[in-house]
C-alpha cells in the first residue's frame, strides 16, 4: 500500500471522528441552547413581569397610604377651604396615578398568562408541563387578587371625591388583607419562576456534562487510533529512510556498488529504483571521469610545458624588442649626431633646398624615435596586467594635470574638471595612461588656432552598470568617416605635419579600455571639437597580485 494512501486513510479517519463529534456536540448543544433560550425567553420574562407587578403594587400601596392620610385630614373639621381644595386636587392626581399603575399591572399579568400559555404548547416534558401549570394557577390567583384590590381602592377614591371622608375599619382591613394576599401570590410566582429556571439550568448542565463525556471519550479513542495509524505510517517511512541513509553514506564513502531493495510498490520502491539507477550511473560516470582525469592530467602536463615555453618566448621577445630598438636607435643616434653637426657648422652655407633637406632629416629621426617609444609602450601595456584596485579618479586626474601643467599654461588652456568624479575599481596605472593620452590630445588639437581660447573639459556620467568619462575639447574636430579609423595603430587623420605624434596613442587607449571590459567612442565633426567617451564596468572586483603579473 502506498504511503500517500495510508496518510489519506488516517486523514479520513480523523475527519470522520471529528464529524461524529461535531454532530453529537451539535445536537447536545442545540438542546442545551434550547433550555438556555427558554430561560431567556420565558423564565426571565416571567421574572421581569413578576417584578413589575410587585413594583406597581408597592407604588399603589404607597399611593393608597397617602390617600388614607388625606382622608383623615379632610375628616378633621377644622381644615380650611383652601387646604381642602388642595387635598382634593392631590387625591385626583393620586387616583390617576393609581389607575395607570393598575392598568400596567393588569397588562403585565395578561402578558405573563400569554407567555405561560405559549410555553404549554411547545413543552412536551410532563414535569415541565406540571411546573408551567402551577405558574398559570399562580398568575390566575394574582389576577383575582389584583382585581379585587383595585376595586376596593377605587371605591375609597370615589368615596373621598364624593365627600365621604370617613373610611371604615372594615374597608381598610380588607384592603390590607388583599395587599397581603397579593404580595403572597407574587412571592409564590417569583418562587415558581425561580424553581422553573433552576430546572432549566439543571437540564442544560446535564446536557453539557453529557457532551463533555462524549467528546472526551471520542477524543481518547481517536487519539489512540491515530497513534496506531501514525506509528504504522512512521515505521513504513523510517525503515526505508534508514536504509536510504546508510546506502547514501556508503556511496559518499566511494562504494558505488551499493543497491537498495526495490520490490515494494510504494513511493519508497520508486525512490529505491531511482537510487539504484543513480548508483549505476554514478559508477559509469566515475569510470568515464577517471579516464577523462587521466587525459586532463596529461593535458595539464602539456599545458605546463607550453606555459614554460611561452614564458621563455616572452622573455626572448622582450630581449628581441629591446635589442631591435637598441639596434635601430644606434644608427638613428648617428644620423641625428651628423645632422646636428651639419646644422651647427654648415647650416648657413646651404641653400634653401639644402636647409629644408637637413630639417627633414632631423624630423625623420625624431619621428623614428617616437615610433620606437610607442611600440615599446604598446608591447608593455598589452603584456603586463596590474591587479584591479580601488582608485579615486579625482586624485588620478589631479596627478595627470600636474604632469601637463607646463603645456596647459603654455597654451592658455581653460581646463574644466567635474567636481564629483567617482571612486572606481580598475587598473589605476593604465587608466591614468588613458586620461594622460586623451588630455594631451585635447590640449594639442585645441591649441592650433591662435584666435580661439582652448577649452578642455573632463566630465562624468553615471550609468546603471558603468562609469562613463568624457574628455571634451573645442579643437579642430574629426570627420565622421574617421571616427573608427583613429583607434587603429599609427593611424593619423591629420597629415599636415602641424601636430606632432605617431598615431599610436588612441590605439593604446582603446586596448586599455577594452581590457577592462569597457568601450571607447568619439563624438565629433570637423571644426566642432571632439568628445571622447570611455566606460568602465561597475562590477570589477579588487584583485591581489598573482604570479606572472607585473606592476607597470
Amino acid at each position: 500500500m502506498k504511503i500517500s494512501f495510508k496518510i489519506m486513510i488516517l486523514a479520513a479517519f480523523l475527519l470522520l471522528i471529528l464529524a461524529l463529534d461535531g454532530l453529537v456536540s451539535h445536537q447536545l448543544l442545540s438542546r442545551m441552547g434550547g433550555e438556555l433560550q427558554g430561560v431567556v425567553d420565558q423564565d426571565v420574562v416571567l421574572m421581569q413581569n413578576a417584578t413589575t407587578i410587585t413594583r406597581h403594587q408597592l407604588q399603589k400601596a404607597i399611593i393608597f397610604e397617602r390617600v388614607r392620610r388625606i382622608a383623615e385630614e379632610l375628616a378633621y373639621q377644622q381644615t380650611t377651604p383652601a387646604r381642602k381644595e388642595h387635598l382634593l386636587f392631590h387625591t385626583k392626581l393620586a387616583q390617576g396615578g393609581f389607575d395607570d399603575l393598575a392598568k400596567d399591572g393588569a397588562l403585565s399579568i395578561v402578558s405573563g398568562k400569554l407567555l405561560v400559555s405559549e410555553s404549554l404548547k411547545s413543552v412536551r416534558d410532563k414535569k415541565s408541563r406540571e411546573d408551567i401549570k402551577k405558574l398559570e394557577d399562580v398568575l390566575k390567583e394574582i389576577e383575582k387578587a389584583h382585581i379585587h384590590y383595585d376595586a376596593l381602592v377605587g371605591e375609597v377614591f370615589n368615596a373621598i371625591t364624593s365627600g365621604n371622608y370617613e373610611l371604615s375599619m372594615d374597608d381598610l382591613n380588607q384592603i390590607h388583607r388583599d395587599e397581603k394576599k397579593l404580595s403572597t401570590e407574587l412571592q409564590n410566582l417569583l418562587d415558581a419562576v425561580q424553581l422553573f429556571t433552576q430546572e432549566s439550568l439543571k437540564k442544560a448542565r446535564a446536557y453539557e456534562r453529557t457532551a463533555e463525556k462524549i467528546l472526551g471519550t471520542t477524543l481518547i479513542l481517536s487519539l489512540l487510533a491515530a497513534m496506531g495509524l501514525a506509528f504504522s505510517i512512521i515505521r513504513s517511512i523510517t525503515v526505508p529512510l534508514q536504509a536510504l541513509g546508510s546506502a547514501s553514506a556508503r556511496i559518499g564513502a566511494g562504494d558505488l556498488d551499493v543497491r537498495l531493495e526495490d520490490k515494494s510498490r510504494d513511493e519508497f520502491g520508486k525512490v529505491s529504483r531511482a537510487f539504484n539507477d543513480m548508483s549505476r550511473q554514478l559508477k559509469e560516470s566515475k569510470q568515464k571521469l577517471e579516464a577523462q582525469s587521466e587525459t586532463l592530467r596529461k593535458n595539464l602536463e602539456l599545458t605546463g610545458q607550453q606555459k614554460k615555453d611561452l614564458e621563455k618566448v616572452n622573455h626572448e621577445l622582450d630581449r628581441f624588442v629591446h635589442t631591435v630598438s637598441h639596434d635601430i636607435r644606434s644608427p638613428l643616434m648617428g644620423i641625428a649626431w651628423y645632422a646636428d653637426y651639419l646644422k651647427k657648422q654648415y647650416y648657413e652655407q646651404f641653400d634653401q633646398k639644402g636647409r629644408n633637406s637637413l630639417d627633414g632629416v632631423c624630423r625623420g629621426v625624431d619621428r623614428a624615435n617616437a615610433l620606437i617609444s610607442d611600440l615599446l609602450a604598446l608591447t608593455r601595456i598589452t603584456r603586463i596586467r596590474n591587479p584591479y584596485q580601488v582608485v579615486r579618479v579625482a586624485s588620478m586626474v589631479d596627478e595627470v594635470v600636474a604632469n601637463l601643467e607646463y603645456r596647459i599654461k603654455q597654451n592658455r588652456v581653460d581646463l574644466k574638471i567635474q567636481s564629483d568624479l567617482p571612486t572606481v575599481v580598475c587598473d589605476g596605472i593604465k587608466i591614468k595612461e588613458v586620461f594622460l593620452n586623451l588630455l594631451t590630445n585635447a590640449i594639442k588639437f585645441s591649441s592650433g588656432t591662435a584666435d580661439v581660447q582652448p577649452v578642455v573639459e573632463i566630465a562624468y556620467v553615471e550609468k546603471a552598470d558603468t562609469h562613463e568619462f568624457i574628455v571634451r575639447d573645442n579643437g579642430i574636430g574629426i570627420a565622421p568617416e574617421h571616427h573608427e579609423d583613429i583607434f587603429d595603430m599609427f593611424k593619423r587623420v591629420d597629415n599636415s605635419g602641424k601636430y606632432e605624434g605617431t598615431g599610436a596613442g588612441l590605439s593604446i587607449v582603446k586596448n586599455i579600455v577594452e581590457d577592462h571590459g569597457g568601450a571607447i567612442w568619439v563624438e565629433s565633426g570637423l571644426g566642432h571639437g571632439a568628445a571622447f567617451h570611455f566606460s568602465i564596468p561597475k562590477g570589477l572586483q579588487v584583485q591581489r597580485p598573482v604570479d606572472g603579473d607585473t606592476l607597470s
